[in-house]
């Protein structure tokens, strides 16, 4: 939720600053042609900013932010090629705005298609301002095309390898180092988005090695270590793709099945079960939360848990 509203944020913010600098230009420059009609422009432009930054503040889902960043980026390239026009074309210091919307869509644009596509539109509306005012010199013209490529094609770089390594940190700091498991932080985060909305289960397994600790005595931690990854790695064979397997702590694991109803815990729990007496003893409990249907609103609420202990 953060993340959203911080991007629609930073997107308004950045929008009503450029027409703030568009603003002041224009006043510095009153004796230009068509001021009133540039400073009416960029005025609203500005107006349009603050309305964004204050919508962005109420952005509870992607797509309204994405709405609040795509309806501000549209008026940004009609407003930048109105006042480049109305300025004397693209050799206008207006044209800039073309520049700075380029390298504000490869930085906060976090889908490739969608990236691409909105560069396409930038350059396009860049190029039609070229083509249909006063004529430019062909230099001029291919020197602002190709630094708005070069441009976008390194903050695009920079942007995705830096996406790369928040995805990589956020996965390291949900998972035990050991195993590859959920540790309890990735456990909490799925558990949350589980519990949200009306779905069946979830079910919860609860899986503790017998004897354990004799393993770490007799054999050595390293084996010990083996073990726990080994049973892991066996939990996970048995289960399916959308179903995870968390470690709390020592010899403690806590699968969690989605869409999970009390019979489909009981048989994934024997399946674990039966896989994991190869490599040790293990004790399953199982729990599962029941749907409630609410009289008057018609939908489900979280309910009691039904817990069961294999034999």
């Amino acid at each position: 939720m953060s993340e959203r509203r911080r991007r629609a944020l930073t997107s308004a913010a950045l929008h009503a600053v450029s027409h703030a600098v568009a603003v002041v230009y224009c006043l510095m420059t009153l004796t230009g042609p068509n001021r009133p009609l540039m400073l009416t422009a960029y005025g609203c432009g500005l107006a349009a900013g603050v309305v964004g930054s204050w919508a962005a503040t109420r952005v509870t889902t992607k797509a309204s932010g994405y709405r609040v960043s795509f309806t501000l980026l549209m008026m940004t390239l009609v407003i930048a090629a109105l006042g480049a026009h109305w300025d004397g074309g693209v050799t206008s210091p207006a044209a800039l705005g073309f520049v700075t919307t380029a390298v504000f869509v490869a930085g906060y644009t976090p889908h490739l298609r969608l990236m691409v596509g909105l560069e396409v539109l930038t350059v396009g509306s860049y190029v039609v301002v070229a083509v249909a005012g006063p004529p430019a010199p062909a230099g001029h013209v291919f020197v602002y095309l190709a630094g708005m490529l070069v441009l976008v094609s390194v903050c695009s770089t920079q942007t995705r390898a830096l996406a790369r390594q928040r995805s990589q940190l956020r996965a390291l700091a949900s998972l035990d180092p050991l195993t590859g498991a959920l540790n309890r932080r990735g456990l909490a985060e799925l558990a949350t988005f589980l519990f949200t909305g009306c779905r069946p289960g979830p079910s919860l397994l609860c899986l503790d090695l017998d004897d354990f600790k004799l393993v770490n005595d007799r054999l050595g931690h390293a084996a010990g270590d083996d073990l726990l990854r080994r049973v892991v790695a066996t939990t996970r064979n048995v289960l399916r793709a959308e179903d995870a397997v968390a470690r709390l702590g020592g010899d403690e694991f806590v699968v969690v099945l989605g869409d999970a109803d009390r019979d489909s815990a009981r048989a994934a729990a024997a399946r674990i079960e039966a896989a994991v007496r190869g490599l040790a003893g293990v004790s399953v409990g199982s729990a599962t939360a029941l749907r409630l249907r609410l009289a008057g609103d018609g939908r489900d609420r979280p309910g009691t848990g039904v817990r069961t202990r294999l034999p």
